[in-house]
């Protein structure tokens, strides 16, 4: 068992390392960026940030707890050899089968759809099986640049990463960073960003 833990309890201490995702990908250069702003946190910070940012997860089937948020900051605590973490149990669903849970998470809109992943097995294990998605860090590079908060819809940046990944070629990704970023800019803006946020910054800018 990951961790025990009474009814009346909505967080509990689990390793990190046995936390189970629930999407195939994460952006490889966005784990870092979040390395790095950790590194740079006093001990004391740390410790606090550790206190107030319990990750959102479901208990499941082997008594343990699937993750459904923070998958970023998950890798990037683990390869910073982070242990511990607090984990919110935001539903019980160990009392179902692999099947039923895995359907049960794709009812509820918590199972990220990028990659398609069609049963439980095909979910990563454990943090460290994410596979990366250059796109992903792409939206991560995006967001960071505009200014524009995290968008709470559940892997709602993986549907702009998908969406970038059908009109952003990955060499151009690679080889000129800077024109991606202005094209993708031009593109989430178009089809997702009509009516911008206050925070964000493109509207300062003219993409051209």
């Amino acid at each position: 068992m990951v961790a025990k833990m009474d009814a009346a309890a909505t967080t509990v201490s689990v390793k990190l390392a046995q936390l189970r995702p629930t999407q195939l990908r994460v952006g490889y250069e966005a784990v870092d960026a979040k390395r790095s702003t950790w590194r740079a946190l006093s001990a004391g910070e740390k410790r606090r940030f550790l206190e107030s940012h319990p990750f959102p997860a479901v208990y499941g089937p082997g008594a343990q707890y699937f993750l459904i948020d923070g998958h970023h900051m998950a890798l990037a605590l683990l390869r910073e050899r982070v242990e511990l973490v607090s984990v919110r149990q935001i539903e019980d669903l160990s009392g179902l089968g692999a099947h039923q849970f895995f359907v049960a998470l794709g009812k509820r809109g918590l199972i990220c759809s990028s990659g398609a992943p069609q049963t439980l097995a095909e979910l990563p294990r454990a943090l460290q099986d994410l596979a990366d998605d250059p796109y992903r860090s792409l939206i991560a590079r995006l967001r960071r640049d505009c200014g524009c908060p995290k968008d709470p819809t559940p892997f709602a940046e993986f549907r702009w990463a998908d969406f970038l990944r059908t009109h952003i070629k990955f060499d151009l990704h690679r080889s000129d960073p800077a024109l991606a970023i202005k094209a993708a800019k031009r593109l989430i803006r178009d089809a997702w960003c009509k009516d911008p946020c206050a925070e964000c910054r493109c509207t300062e800018e003219a993409v051209s």
